[in-house]
């Protein structure tokens, strides 16, 4: 659903404008909540200098590339696209996790990167695009982002049985809108502002509330409880139901490029989690 949401969004406002609005709504609530709950003001106490190093670098991360990447791809191509964009990342966080942890490969695992990874091919080049297309414009920023997404989530998830994930998600999430202010802030127009919607502001509440706050509290939460193949499990349904919504609501159409991608994409992911 986030994927259909933002796409409505940045085709009536730019990326910039519902990111700076999403992340501002997302940090105020996340630290106000753990404030709340967890009864203290100071929510740096207790934490080594390396691990707040550690949460500026997510910040960084998961707004100003995860983030604005992924709504400035979603201007170019489909809600479907980028849902299976994102089933990549076990894949990717696999592959990253061979350099950092020095993971084995398998016959299984292989096989499934390589299955993926011409599975994305696919879907980045529907329709005989080439690399000036529009569509594939988007799918690369897209796929850039789920990079930056995949490293995200290996360098955070230990963080999380450490401080919790809440704190950790509320302190990056602060960090990465800090950063990422001046350059929203010098996109700012207010003509801008002045022709959003209350449909469009309930859109924008809705990716800085439950896609931001929920989703990314949940999703470390999940990695703190659960090895990382078995989250992904769970993930991997997204972007089959993000297409049968998309495909409903007339946001997409079926292609053989799209289904067939999709399809290697997902089997790959399957394989590299079972591997």
């Amino acid at each position: 659903m986030t994927h259909i949401v933002g796409k409505d969004a940045v085709e009536t406002l730019s990326p910039s404008l519902v990111l700076t609005f999403r992340a501002l709504i997302a940090s105020i609530a996340l630290v106000s909540f753990v404030m709340i709950k967890e009864k203290r003001i100071n929510l740096f106490t207790g934490i080594g200098r390396k691990d707040i190093l550690r949460l500026i670098l997510l910040g960084f991360l998961n707004i100003p590339i995860n983030q604005f990447l992924y709504l400035e791809g979603l201007k170019y191509t489909t809600p479907a696209n980028s849902a299976l964009l994102y089933a990549m990342t076990p894949a990717i966080v696999f592959l990253l996790a061979i350099r950092v942890h020095w993971e084995k490969l398998n016959w299984k695992k292989t096989s499934g990167i390589a299955i993926a990874f011409i599975g994305v091919a696919i879907i980045m080049f529907e329709h005989g695009a080439t690399f000036d297309s529009a569509n594939t414009k988007g799918n690369i920023l897209i796929f850039i982002a789920v990079i930056a997404w995949s490293l995200f989530t290996l360098l955070g998830k230990p963080l999380v049985p450490k401080y919790g994930a809440l704190r950790v998600t509320a302190l990056h999430m602060l960090f990465g809108t800090l950063i990422y202010l001046p350059i929203g802030l010098s996109n700012f127009e207010l003509r801008e502002v002045s022709s959003v919607t209350n449909s469009l502001w309930l859109e924008i509440i809705y990716l800085g509330l439950l896609a931001s706050c929920v989703n990314y509290a949940l999703w470390y939460y999940a990695l703190g409880k659960l090895e990382t193949s078995k989250v992904a499990i769970f993930q991997n349904l997204q972007p089959v139901l993000t297409t049968i919504i998309a495909l409903i609501l007339g946001k997409v159409f079926l292609t053989p490029e799209l289904f067939g991608g999709g399809a290697l994409a997902l089997v790959g992911v399957l394989l590299v989690e079972r591997g």
